[in-house]
């Protein structure tokens, strides 16, 4: 659970943050007020996961592009759950 920035208590799960972005606010589990994700954090943290996405394009091998692309997905969630922090609305 990640703190929720108005109380402090466990605001939202693991897997509701994964799909947390800047448009889509959600309510605390605790206080009911609303927390986010800011644009430029979400921001830095897709950009490199996007990059090896973009990048597993120019290998001629099926092995390669879906791995490297589950590694940029990977990257992606593992990125926005560690660098990206709720923000009050």
């Amino acid at each position: 659970m990640y703190q929720c920035p108005h109380c402090g208590k466990p605001a939202i799960s693991l897997i509701r943050k994964i799909f947390l972005g800047p448009g889509a606010p959600v309510p605390c589990q605790a206080c009911e007020k609303t927390v986010k994700v800011t644009f430029s954090d979400w921001l830095k943290s897709t950009l490199p996961g996007a990059a090896v996405m973009i990048a597993a394009l120019f290998f001629d091998s099926d092995l390669m592009v879906y791995g490297l692309s589950l590694i940029g997905l990977a990257l992606m969630i593992s990125l926005h759950l560690l660098w990206v922090p709720l923000v009050k609305e």
